[in-house]
């Protein structure tokens, strides 16, 4: 089963970039040998400026970043230094 991970790409005072992955492992046993099959896929970038937020995917559409947050909470802590007041 694929799971999606958040790794910050760079970083500096006026912009941090967010890679999103799914990450796949499969383990296959066959007698007494075990072969563990691993796939990590870029799925989206998140860009974080004290100005904005976006997320896109990989060919460059629009993502929605609130359901990018809401099934990875570590990207609340990630994207903590940027977060701002959209009101």
């Amino acid at each position: 089963m694929a799971t999606l991970r958040a790794s910050e790409i760079f970083s500096d005072s006026g912009r941090r970039l967010i890679a999103i992955e799914s990450v796949d492992f499969v383990c296959d046993r066959t007698g007494s040998a075990s072969r563990l099959y691993g796939k990590i896929e870029p799925v989206a970038l998140i860009v974080c400026t004290p100005d904005t937020h976006y997320a896109q995917d990989i060919q460059a559409r629009p993502v929605a970043l609130d359901q990018l947050r809401q099934d990875m909470p570590e990207l609340d802590a990630i994207m903590a230094p940027f977060d701002h007041d959209t009101d």
